[in-house]
């Protein structure tokens, strides 16, 4: 199975009449993942996750919509979260990476409640990105501060 993810995020995935990158499903994948942590994944987690690979990607709403149901079936069939921040890694420069944790954090908020189990997700999403305590703190404190 892990040569098949492999063999995945290694070539482009095609969804019919649409083609996204593996940075693209590693991305939503790593949204949908956080969303599910705590149990739950209610409307509102998903309306978040749209609303911010819509503006994020620029998509129209179809192709959103079949962005998140090819990231969701990749993310259905993962074992651990690497598969999707190694492809990250190879990818994105740290100020991307950035960026991403971001819309990782608006999607632990958009319930209304951020529990100590996702925010160790969130850390540990962070560790496999190879980025450092104080950015990831200086992004909760914005988003914290903005609402």
């Amino acid at each position: 199975m892990f040569n098949k993810l492999k063999d995945f995020f290694d070539q482009k995935t095609v969804v019919p009449e649409f083609e996204f990158d593996s940075e693209k499903i590693a991305i939503v994948a790593l949204l949908i993942s956080t969303a599910k942590y705590d149990g739950k994944f209610d409307d509102s987690e998903k309306l978040e996750i749209y609303k911010l690979i819509q503006n994020y990607f620029t998509l129209s709403g179809e192709d959103t919509n079949k962005l998140f149901k090819a990231a969701e079936n990749i993310q259905n069939e993962a074992n651990d979260l690497q598969q999707f921040t190694r492809s990250l890694n190879e990818n994105l420069n740290e100020k991307e990476k950035l960026v991403i944790v971001e819309l990782i954090w608006r999607i632990v908020r958009s319930d209304g409640i951020i529990d100590s189990y996702e925010e160790n997700l969130v850390r540990r999403i962070c560790g496999l990105l190879y980025l450092q305590d104080k950015d990831i703190g200086n992004i909760k404190n914005k988003l914290s501060n903005s609402k």
